[in-house]
């Protein structure tokens, strides 16, 4: 079995305690788990079982995964801890909230017939329906890195039937169980509407930056008007800089027609004239900040695509609900780390892409996973890597690992 030094560090650095006190094959299983996810060519339960370094059995990672509940729901409450404690320390004058969350979701399409929350969904980007699991997802920005908090899987279709709600409900019950306040919650227009924005505002203490749809009724300076046409006939007013590119815009003081509290809604256009509108429950916060904040909403999207292409979020193909819902807590724990050797090479190389530095990653992860099963004593300087762009994120990394290494 290979376990990687520097990954272990990490674990132990964020769950330390919790490990110290349980049996030691938590957290051999845990560390196979997440490493194989991590790993070159890792794409399912199965295949890190198959994978010669661990000498592990297949029913062995499956039978944790699909059980321990206590293990898993604790370690899904450290991963909660840390940001209710941060909640409730007191607010900094220059900053008026104390969190910035992100709620999404995203479709997971699958092929098993049997896999648990998986059904009839329509899938938007391809305008089609298709078999899948749509995972809604709240995460943070944390150090101007987004950090999954949870991972929960949406109702089926036919529980849904008579709630087209329940992503909203699910989002506000999850917001309630974990005591936000003080925050700003940031999504796109499919939760831009009357329950969550009143929520978050009358029950949350805290504000809804979101996107309107365009069949939304506004009520702007005395006229009743559909957001679809505001959009077009705004003449913009005024610009601002936003990652290196130009975004015009027109603010307005409005009425929503079906939300009970005022809003702040922004027009804005795009270098290539493509438009959005914008609304804020903050309507003191200037309409360059409300842009700022709600472009943070992007960062949701990367993770989503991210941990579908590297972290194998599409190939549990476990049959147990138990199992699906754990896994969704080893992919977060797992992008968190990947966030972690981010930060750590990052401090000694700097604008290094974030995919050169996971396939830094994956390459050091394999090479120490041969070191460890020939246990072959090997440093940094004997290793011979092929003078790629990315060799020196490459040489911190393993260094880092075999400095470490136990």
């Amino acid at each position: 079995m290979t376990i990687v030094p520097l990954i272990q560090r990490i674990v132990k650095n964020r769950f330390g305690t919790y490990f110290n006190g349980i049996e030691s094959f938590y957290l051999k299983n845990f560390l196979i788990l997440i490493q194989g996810l991590l790993s070159k060519d890792h794409t399912s339960i199965s295949a890190i079982a198959a994978d010669e370094h661990y000498h592990i059995a297949h029913t062995t990672l499956t039978r944790f995964l699909q059980s321990h509940e206590g293990f898993w729901n604790a370690l899904k409450s450290l991963l909660l801890s840390l940001f209710r404690r941060d909640m409730e320390e007191p607010l900094e004058e220059s900053n008026r909230y104390s969190r910035v969350l992100i709620i999404d979701d995203t479709l997971v399409t699958r092929r098993g017939k049997k896999i648990p929350f998986a059904s009839r969904q329509y899938d938007h980007c391809d305008n089609r329906f298709t078999h899948g699991q749509v995972i809604l997802t709240v995460g943070e920005i944390k150090n101007k890195t987004f950090q999954p908090l949870d991972m929960l899987f949406s109702k089926s279709s036919e529980e849904e039937r008579g709630s087209s709600g329940s992503k909203i409900d699910m989002a506000i019950s999850w917001l309630k169980h974990n005591e936000v306040r003080h925050a700003v919650v940031i999504a796109d227009s499919w939760y831009t509407n009357a329950p969550l924005i009143e929520s978050c505002k009358q029950w949350f203490d805290s504000d809804f930056i979101g996107q309107l749809k365009s069949t939304i009724i506004l009520c702007v300076d005395g006229q009743v008007i559909k957001a679809g046409t505001l959009l077009s006939d705004s003449t913009m007013n005024r610009s601002t800089r936003l990652g290196g590119k130009t975004i015009h815009y027109h603010s307005y003081l409005a009425h929503i027609l079906s939300i009970r509290i005022p809003v702040k809604i922004v027009v804005t256009e795009l270098e290539d004239h493509s438009r959005a509108i914008l609304t804020s429950t903050d309507t003191q916060l200037s309409s360059e900040r409300i842009i700022q904040y709600y472009s943070l909403r992007w960062s949701i999207e990367s993770f989503f695509k991210f941990a579908k292409q590297n972290l194998s979020l599409s190939k549990c193909q476990i049959r147990s609900e138990q199992a699906q819902k754990h896994y969704m807590i080893l992919v977060s724990i797992a992008y968190l780390i990947f966030n972690d050797l981010i930060e750590m090479i990052q401090t000694k190389q700097e604008n290094v892409p974030h995919h050169k530095i996971f396939y830094a990653i994956r390459v050091a992860v394999s090479i120490l996973a041969l070191t460890f099963v020939y246990r072959v004593s090997v440093s940094s300087s004997q290793i011979i890597i092929p003078e790629y762009r990315y060799s020196k994120p490459l040489q911190l990394l393993l260094h880092s690992l075999l400095l470490i290494r136990t």
